[in-house]
């Protein structure tokens, strides 16, 4: 089921660089992967089929794999915040849904 109503669906991204937490979960729950800068550092959640979704900075790998979407973005840190309340507080900018 998804956090979003079928009217608050999108087919894209908003039309700005930040996107609400909400909308983060519903395009993981799809499948798509998410480029964002936080304090003008590149970071990507991916996702693998075979593992799973992780945090990545560079060819670094910042978390481990996660199964579910809402645990790899509640989990997952950088500089000691989730990527969850980066998203909540509005402190990254999208770069590229993929």
């Amino acid at each position: 089921m998804s956090i979003l109503s079928n009217q608050e669906k999108c087919d894209d991204v908003p039309a700005s660089d930040t996107i609400s937490y909400e909308h983060l979960l519903y395009y993981l729950e799809e499948g798509r992967e998410t480029e964002f800068y936080y304090e003008d550092k590149e970071y990507f959640i991916d996702h693998s089929f075979r593992e799973g979704r992780a945090l990545w900075h560079g060819e670094t790998r910042l978390s481990k794999y996660y199964s579910d979407n809402p645990s790899a973005v509640a989990e997952a840190k950088i500089d000691g915040m989730t990527v969850a309340d980066l998203f909540k507080q509005g402190k990254v900018k999208v770069s590229t849904i993929l």
